[in-house]
């Protein structure tokens, strides 16, 4: 049987994953965690992969986009994204922002909300013309080599402009740096999209307790998510995708795996890491196990080189 493993991957010794990176056929994908997640379920990107709309979940027929707030440095004449901050903010932070942004920037075609998970977001009314770049793929370089793309972007140019203007000495991050925090002096809009209608699932079991696979899924009723700690070593005998974050699970759920795939019980294994902003496929066939012969390679080697 084919089992799909996904996962966030740390650099702390995981010998069994080692070995299948060892005997495995491995690449490296140009995916975000979440994007991949979206391609293994057959949505398309138009010309984002919708996951801001996935993640908000309340509107069906509006076009959503992430908006995080981030913190720019100035190098020389140009400015380079720095960090994410979406993850330091209290809801309430959230709150004030989205009320402050919404303040000078809503208007009938759009308007920022956010969700109980502290992520900001943009709604807007129709579908603009630009294609973005989702943080997990922004390198230190210029930010202008990863701003909006396509028709509208000029116009989308100017309004990430406006709102830095804005957030420039606003009390919101006067109130940041007074507590030696960074300021959010930037919004980066990202993962543009509308609701997918379907799903396209060609696995008999998942197992997750991931929260944008939860809500993925919950497009199909169909489709039955099972909680992580429900696997089991006779769950790989059928088609099974596994899908977490958590590193306290990985060691059990590898050690049974590794059990069925040298009985034969998992024909065909593909495993995919995800680390910062790479994502490393890994597919083991049986046959491998007899290449006693390469050279031990382990994750923490592998992503420092790469």
């Amino acid at each position: 049987m084919n089992t799909t493993l996904i996962c966030k991957a740390s650099l702390e010794d995981h010998p069994i994953l080692d070995r299948f990176l060892t005997i495995g056929e491995v690449k490296s994908l140009n995916f975000s965690y979440e994007e991949f997640l979206c391609h293994l379920l057959g949505v398309k990107p138009n010309p984002d992969y919708p996951l801001a709309s996935v993640d908000y979940r309340k509107n069906q027929t509006l076009y959503y986009l992430y908006a995080d707030p981030v913190y720019l440095s100035l190098q020389r004449d140009t400015f380079f994204l720095e960090k994410k901050l979406t993850e330091e903010f209290t809801q309430n932070e959230i709150k004030s922002l989205c009320e402050a942004l919404n303040e000078t920037f809503q208007d009938d075609a759009r308007a920022f909300v956010f969700n109980d998970q502290g992520q900001l977001f943009l709604e807007l009314k129709k579908q603009p013309h630009i294609k973005t770049m989702s943080i997990a793929h922004i390198k230190r370089q210029s930010i202008e080599l990863f701003m909006p793309q396509g028709d509208e972007a000029m116009a989308w140019h100017a309004f990430m402009n406006e709102i830095q203007m804005f957030l420039f000495d606003h009390p919101f991050n006067q109130d940041r740096i007074r507590r030696e925090l960074l300021p959010s002096n930037s919004i980066w809009f990202s993962g543009g999209g509308v609701m997918p209608q379907v799903i396209q699932n060609p696995y008999r079991a998942i197992f997750s307790n991931n929260d944008f696979l939860k809500k993925l899924l919950s497009i199909d009723t169909n489709i039955s998510l099972q909680s992580l700690d429900m696997f089991r070593q006779d769950d790989s005998n059928q088609d099974t995708l596994i899908v977490f974050e958590d590193e306290g699970e990985i060691n059990r759920i590898l050690e049974m795996i590794w059990n069925n795939f040298k009985k034969r019980k998992i024909r065909n294994l593909n495993i995919y890491l995800s680390y910062q902003d790479q994502l490393l496929h890994i597919n083991n066939q049986f046959i491998q196990l007899f290449k006693v012969w390469k050279k031990t390679n382990n994750v923490k080697n592998y992503f420092n080189v790469h």
